[in-house]
């Protein structure tokens, strides 16, 4: 679970104002390929611009991440 936010000025900053996700992920260290996950999320608010919400979304990882 997670909470965040991006305000364009510091008058605008409300640290109410969150917007909401959750989600699991699986992630395994293999010698040849580097770093391999898989993770499945869940966004509960509308995504900035868009009616419409975050919903479910699988996000993959192949290889080392900086």
């Amino acid at each position: 679970m997670e909470g965040g936010n991006a305000w364009n000025d510091i008058k605008d900053f409300n640290p109410f104002d969150m917007k909401r996700s959750a989600g699991v992920g699986v992630r395994v260290f293999l010698p040849m390929v580097g770093l391999l996950g898989v993770d499945w999320a869940y966004g509960f608010d509308p995504v900035f611009g868009n009616r419409s919400y975050g919903g479910s979304q699988f996000h993959f990882v192949l290889g080392q991440e900086f």
